[in-house]
């Protein structure tokens, strides 16, 4: 999810958000609509789109997927993004990738909706902005604002990443399938949405020691039989 972005993007319709918008949830939930509005639908019979849906289905096979989840594919270069709680947007070029990568991208959107992400990003806004959206009542945090939802937004990447990591773990694919899909975009350093891939590989790698190691215990000492 990409919450700053959501975040800067929210602030600036808050100058001309219409008179109805008077609740910091709505001008987040109307910005969220339009971005997701002004992505081209995938043709209905689009090959690359069935190929994505195949993949979302068979995460839905292993997985609890969480509540109302809505897939909407669309066209464009390889993007995905959890929005507005419930619907996951994903491009059809996501297709041209490696099945377990796709799964990948697709499971970390699934964790933003299944770890309550859109719920926590609102419950921040309407703690600091309670009230009616007016500019003299959003000037005086935005800073604190901004810094809170940089500080959530890394704290939420590395959850979806292991959520993510989890599911596609039990598919049989592993850090082979999480270095391909950071390195296709390397972050040398954090940005203002997501933290270095390099600090993103080492959740991985501890995710995957954890992973493994409850599979060994699991498994019992050598020799010992299990039922």
């Amino acid at each position: 999810m990409r919450v700053v972005r959501i975040l800067l993007a929210s602030l600036a319709l808050l100058a001309t958000a219409p008179a109805w918008c008077n609740d910091i949830v709505a001008v987040l939930e109307r910005s969220q609509t339009m971005r997701m509005q002004a992505l081209p639908p995938a043709a209905p019979d689009s090959e690359r789109a069935a190929r994505v849906h195949a993949s979302f289905e068979r995460l839905a096979g292993v997985m609890a997927l969480p509540g109302r989840v809505e897939l909407r594919i669309v066209g464009g270069g390889i993007y995905a993004e959890a929005m507005l709680g419930h619907v996951i947007v994903a491009s059809e070029a996501l297709a041209e990738m490696p099945e377990g990568e796709r799964l990948f991208i697709l499971a970390h959107e699934l964790g933003h909706i299944a770890l309550g992400h859109w719920d926590e990003l609102r419950a921040l806004y309407r703690r600091h902005i309670p009230g009616e959206v007016r500019p003299e009542t959003t000037d005086p945090v935005a800073d604190a604002l901004g810094a809170e939802a940089h500080e959530q937004a890394y704290r939420q990447e590395f959850a979806a990443d292991a959520y993510g990591y989890r599911v596609i773990f039990q598919l049989g694919f592993g850090m082979d399938t999480a270095y391909a899909v950071m390195l296709r975009a390397p972050e040398p350093g954090d940005t203002a949405t997501h933290p270095s891939t390099r600090r993103r590989l080492a959740q991985f790698r501890a995710v995957e020691a954890q992973l493994r190691h409850s599979s060994l215990q699991a498994a019992g000492p050598p020799g010992e039989p299990t039922e």
